[in-house]
């Protein structure tokens, strides 16, 4: 099929390189004097980022560019099956060609100037530079492109959509109404189980408490384990919260508090302390913390964030 190429770009030429070879697609040619009698050479299909590419080569210059200018080589990525994309589809594309180095033992880096996006369409098949390599530069043995009539051309081809995520976030320090009081009724001290308080909302957000006699650490079973937990968070959003808990005793001055924090998301939900008090005092009889069969606590939110997630077009130079 015919691929549509926009006009001529600048290059930008990493001489310094890297050892490692191209991610993607690497090509050895021989003999080279062969290679410069072609018009055109193209290679093979290559995957790269779910989609297909292949690499043509002009090594005496594109001859469809108006203006060609035959002392430099052409090279291209080319986009293999381009209908499959949707009529406003866009492919958008971090590409980088290399040349190895013999000299080095590097492979040298070409890219195009102030593009290190670009965006493949139906319309937009053929991406690359007209003027990527002097044919002089190139011939002359003393710069290090071919040896014994060898030469290495690669490519790789980092691929992402043409919308991408943006991130809000904003930090709420004290929201309104942020001390709440919450019971767990029919608080079990020989209960195995967690046991819940009833949720709460603080901001935009339900909340619970979720307690029970440290299970697990050296501890175990002799600390009073409290988490706050945050109730149906969207997938993939993370939540910043401080608070202060508090586990109170009839006798306010014995009241029990620890200030927690952490991320929170839709698959870790809790942040608090296992080892939030001592386990005797909560199971005392007289101790003043369990009264009338119930546990309670408050809760009072120091900080929170709140976050606004949207789709973006991914802006090219």
């Amino acid at each position: 099929m015919a691929h549509r190429v926009e006009q001529e770009p600048e290059r930008v030429i990493d001489l310094a390189g890297r050892s490692l070879p191209p991610a993607h697609y690497e090509v050895e040619i021989n003999p080279v004097t062969e290679l410069l009698n072609l018009r055109t050479y193209k290679s093979g299909v290559f995957e790269a980022g779910g989609y297909e590419w292949s690499l043509c080569l002009h090594p005496q210059g594109d001859p469809d560019l108006k203006g060609n200018d035959p002392v430099f080589m052409s090279l291209y990525l080319l986009m293999e099956e381009p209908n499959k994309l949707g009529d406003d589809e866009r492919i958008v594309v971090d590409y980088k060609f290399f040349a190895f180095n013999y000299n080095s033992w590097t492979y040298v880096i070409f890219t195009e100037k102030g593009k290190e996006l670009r965006a493949f369409s139906r319309a937009t098949t053929k991406l690359g530079l007209p003027k990527f390599l002097s044919l002089e530069t190139f011939n002359d043995p003393k710069n290090g492109y071919c040896m014994d009539d060898h030469c290495i051309f690669g490519a790789e081809v980092m691929v992402s959509k043409s919308k991408r995520k943006m991130e809000t976030l904003t930090i709420v320090k004290n929201p309104p109404q942020n001390t709440i009081t919450c019971k767990i009724p029919q608080f079990s001290t020989s209960s195995k189980h967690p046991q819940y308080s009833k949720a709460f909302k603080v901001g935009e957000w339900e909340w619970k408490l979720k307690v029970f006699r440290q299970r697990n650490g050296a501890q175990q079973g002799k600390s009073l384990s409290v988490y706050l937990q945050a109730q149906g968070l969207r997938p993939r959003i993370k939540m910043y919260v401080e608070a202060k808990l508090r586990v109170l005793n009839k006798n306010p001055t014995k009241n029990k508090e620890k200030e927690v924090n952490g991320w929170l998301s839709d698959i870790y939900w809790n942040c608090g302390a296992k080892e939030f008090m001592p386990w005797k005092d909560v199971e005392k009889s007289n101790g003043g913390f369990v009264n009338n069969k119930e546990l309670a606590f408050e809760v009072e939110i120091l900080v929170i964030s709140d976050v606004l997630r949207r789709d973006e077009s991914v802006l090219m130079t």
